[in-house]
C-alpha cells in the first residue's frame, strides 16, 4: 500500500512504534533495546529522524514508552484506547507544526518543539499514527502476527490488507510447511488403509487470531 492511504507522516512513525514494541521481552521473549545504537538503526529502517541523546535515563525512558504503546495497542476496548492516546499527546506537550528539514524537504508535520526530548519527540509521533489509524478505519492492519510461536506485531501495508504473518518467509514458511507435512502425513496413512491414523493429522481450520487485542 502507498502512502496516499495512510499519509506521509503516519506510515514512518507506525513502523517505528511496531518496531519499538517489538523489542519487548512480553514480544520476542528477551530485552530487545540494551542499547543506543537500537534505537539509531529503527530511526534509519523506518525513516524517523530524531535523534536519541545517548543516555542510560533516556534508554529507561523509552522502554516505558514502548510498554505504554504495547498497552494502547492491547486496549481491550475503544474508548480506554482513546484516553490512554489523549494522555500520551498530554504528556509529550504536543503541539502540532509544519516543518521541513534537511532529512525530509517535503511539508510535513512535527508534533512537538523543536527543543523537544528524543523521548517527547516520539511520543507524539506514536500517539498522532496510532490516532490516525484509528480515524481513517484502518486500526485493524496493525496486528499479532499468526505464527504458532510468534507473538510480534507488524503493520499490514498489503494492498487488500489479509496479511497474516509479521514475516511470510520466516513465520508463513514454517505454519506452510506444517501443513504440508500434515497432508503428507494424511495421504500416506490412507494409501496404507488406515483412516484412524489419517485422522490423527489433521490439522485445525484456522491459525490463532490475527487480530491484536481489542
Amino acid at each position: 500500500m502507498s502512502n496516499l492511504l495512510f499519509g506521509p507522516d503516519v506510515r514512518p512513525s507506525a513502523e517505528m512504534v511496531v518496531e519499538l514494541i517489538n523489542t519487548s521481552p512480553a514480544r520476542q521473549g528477551e530485552e530487545g533495546l540494551d542499547d543506543t545504537e537500537t534505537l539509531r538503526a529503527m530511526g534509519r529502517r523506518t525513516n524517523v529522524y530524531y535523534r536519541p541523546d545517548g543516555s542510560r535515563a533516556e534508554l529507561l525512558a523509552m522502554r516505558r514508552l514502548r510498554d505504554r504503546l504495547d498497552e494502547i495497542v492491547s486496549a481491550a476496548d475503544e474508548r480506554s484506547r482513546f484516553e490512554m492516546l489523549n494522555a500520551l499527546f498530554c504528556s509529550a506537550s504536543a503541539i502540532p507544526q509544519i516543518v521541513t528539514h534537511e532529512e525530509d524537504p517535503r511539508p510535513h508535520f512535527h508534533y512537538t518543539l523543536e527543543d523537544a526530548s528524543y523521548v517527547d519527540h516520539l511520543k507524539g509521533v506514536s500517539a498522532y499514527a496510532l490516532s490516525r489509524l484509528i480515524i481513517i478505519g484502518e486500526w485493524q492492519r496493525l496486528r499479532t502476527c499468526s505464527g504458532e510461536a510468534c507473538n510480534r506485531l507488524f503493520l499490514d501495508t498489503t494492498r487488500n490488507g489479509k496479511r497474516l504473518y509479521c514475516d511470510s518467509r520466516t513465520c508463513g514458511n514454517r505454519i506452510h510447511a506444517a501443513r504440508y507435512r500434515i497432508r503428507t502425513a494424511e495421504r500416506s496413512a490412507l494409501s496404507d488403509g488406515d483412516p484412524a491414523a489419517a485422522q490423527e493429522h489433521i490439522a485445525p481450520e484456522q491459525p490463532k487470531s490475527a487480530l491484536t487485542r481489542g
